[in-house]
């Protein structure tokens, strides 16, 4: 089970106990990455380290991963697929620690996730999903050419306010045709 997908500047791995420390502070407890993730903040040392290990286990038998930078292995993200249905694969999160945005590791993450799903997988879709005012998420479905497919609302769960998400389809035969030739980036 797909334990490591590696880029050129990132590496998606699965969760050691050492990663709370930054989890915490990257990702987890960061205002500017938890306002768009549907899971609560995670704000105290204590709960870093039980959710590091709640994530180690749901990495188990899941694909979920922690988003490492290359070079230091400091963990800067997280991302997660699963597949519903037989060959049909959704995104069920994705965050990138504010440090590392803007600079292209959303998109070598969303590379990693497609090679995954349809070139190591077979899948014959994709979905990612976006809260609508999440600009930097909407350019990385423009940027690999996923299709908007439907809008829905939901309320999160820890703070419940509304929102709005656009639900964007790849299929097989599109990611062939434009990213055939391509390396993951």
């Amino acid at each position: 089970m797909y334990e490591r997908l590696e880029g050129e500047h990132i590496i998606l791995r699965k969760a050691k106990e050492s990663d709370y420390r930054s989890m915490l502070k990257n990702v987890w407890g960061d205002p500017e990455v938890y306002k768009w993730m549907l899971f609560a903040p995670t704000l105290t040392e204590e709960e870093a380290i039980d959710r590091c290990k709640r994530s180690m286990e749901f990495q188990k038998d899941h694909f979920a991963y922690f988003v490492a930078d290359k070079e230091t292995d400091e963990a800067i993200g997280l991302c997660a697929i699963k597949e519903p249905s037989p060959g049909h694969f959704d995104e069920s999160g994705i965050a990138i620690a504010t440090g590392y945005q803007g600079k292209g590791y959303g998109k070598e993450l969303v590379a990693l996730l497609l090679d995954l799903a349809f070139n190591k997988l077979g899948a014959v879709d994709f979905t990612y999903g976006y809260y609508q005012d999440n600009i930097r998420s909407k350019k990385v479905a423009e940027h690999f050419g996923f299709e908007y497919d439907h809008t829905y609302e939901m309320t999160r769960p820890w703070d419940g306010s509304l929102k709005v998400i656009d639900s964007c389809l790849l299929t097989r035969e599109k990611f062939l045709k434009l990213h055939m030739y391509q390396v993951p980036v």
